[in-house]
């Protein structure tokens, strides 16, 4: 079971990628739901905050034809989006959902993409023939169904529209929680529609290829002293303990016994710093190259205030677009300063941060990483999400105050450092 939920999640995650390939200004739309196993769900559905699905329809399906899993995938998304979800008790729910299904289709198919067709059906032809170059709301749709518009049984028109399961649209049911959930879509289609217009230039999920050398890093102003210090932990450290004699005797030996000491000061002290750390910086197209360096200026800052780190360190530096770029791990002060000589900037793809998790993970698991307490991501918050907190903190780190840091899940902190 396990490894079919695996599986699973792999199939919806593939699915992502892909559509975030042709729509990346709805980055804040796919960064919204997460995916859940339901057996009593016969094929898929969301109640807006998750996707659930039937495992084994979900395998046959997509095995059978991966594009309607695909435009499944769209098709819920924009349920969401569009706030169908969120039906209006008064009216007839079978035709209020029948008319949501053709409202999205009718959207989709106007994008006439290829990795999103479906076998041709006569009932979908009239129906799309009808509507034409509009694209009208689902409550117009609505009225056309109830003036029997297009010529078509109700059941013919299920038949060709239906996809997921609309029942999970009400299971949602306080009152309080549906009303926030309301206002996260409202918010995440407001900032869609802005989104679309500055995206023309992105090039979604693919991986990036450009590779720029770096001018001189600048400095940083933010002391990352106080975020880091709740992860330190206790360890004992070769170090000078000048806190742990007494000056008045070690001062008398010296001057009286021939530069002897009377007491040596301890070899060793207790210090509070961290272990291990990653340091992720986005390098999608959407962060210019001047803002990457300032993100390795902020890397820098932290790197070199020495009394964040034990003397053995294991800091991963790691850039990512849409796909692991580079990684590089540093052990001490020294090695940083050798690797900053030498940085070349890599990716300028999409962005998608869900990489960078997945990455440590695989690292947890070859126990390569085994205490990390903390992830920092320099970004300008323009890409996915991870839905799962993980078991450390992860901190996004914005250069200045965007609205895309509503995107920044609740699990996870924001850090602004102008």
């Amino acid at each position: 079971m396990q490894r079919r939920t695996h599986l699973c999640q792999q199939i919806l995650q593939n699915c992502r990628n892909e559509l975030y390939s042709y729509f990346p200004y709805l980055d804040g739309a796919f960064a919204s739901v997460s995916y859940e196993a339901d057996q009593q769900v016969q094929t898929m559905g969301t109640d807006g905050r998750f996707f659930y699905y039937n495992s084994l329809f979900l395998m046959k399906q997509y095995v059978q034809d991966a594009s309607s899993i695909r435009r499944g995938y769209l098709h819920m998304l924009l349920h969401c989006l569009y706030l169908h979800i969120f039906t209006e008790k008064e009216l007839d729910r079978r035709r209020w959902n029948l008319a949501c299904d053709i409202a999205v289709e009718q959207i989709i198919e106007k994008e006439k993409l290829s990795g999103l067709r479906l076998p041709e059906n006569p009932v979908r032809e009239q129906v799309l023939r009808v509507l034409g170059d509009r694209s009208p709301a689902a409550q117009e749709i609505y009225g056309m169904l109830e003036k029997h518009a297009f010529c078509c049984e109700e059941e013919e028109l299920e038949a060709a529209f239906l996809f997921d399961d609309h029942s999970l649209w009400d299971a949602v049911t306080e009152k309080e929680h549906r009303a926030g959930l309301r206002k996260k879509w409202e918010k995440v289609l407001s900032y869609t529609g802005r989104n679309k217009n500055v995206q023309s230039r992105r090039r979604g999920m693919r991986k990036g290829t450009d590779r720029e050398d770096v001018d001189d890093i600048p400095k940083s102003r933010y002391d990352y002293r106080r975020f880091l210090k709740q992860f330190s932990v206790p360890r004992e450290e070769v170090e000078l303990d000048t806190e742990s004699f007494d000056y008045v005797f070690y001062c008398y030996g010296m001057e009286h016994y021939g530069n002897m000491p009377l007491i040596e000061p301890l070899e060793y002290k207790e210090v509070n710093r961290l272990e291990e750390l990653v340091i992720a910086i986005d390098t999608s197209s959407s962060c210019s190259r001047e803002v990457v360096q300032q993100f390795l200026g902020e890397t820098y800052e932290i790197l070199s205030q020495r009394e964040n780190f034990f003397r053995k360190m294991k800091v991963y530096i790691i850039q990512c677009d849409s796909f692991i770029q580079d990684v590089a791990i540093i052990h001490s002060e020294e090695e940083w300063k050798e690797y900053s000589k030498k940085i070349t900037i890599q990716g300028r793809g999409g962005t998608d941060f869900c990489p960078v998790f997945q990455y440590i993970e695989e690292q947890k698991q070859t126990k390569e990483i085994k205490k990390l307490k903390a992830l920092i991501y320099f970004t300008d918050g323009d890409g996915i999400y991870p839905q799962a907190k993980p078991d450390y903190e992860a901190a996004f780190v914005f250069l200045k105050k965007t609205d895309k840091m509503d995107l920044v899940p609740a699990w996870a902190t924001k850090l602004l450092i102008s």
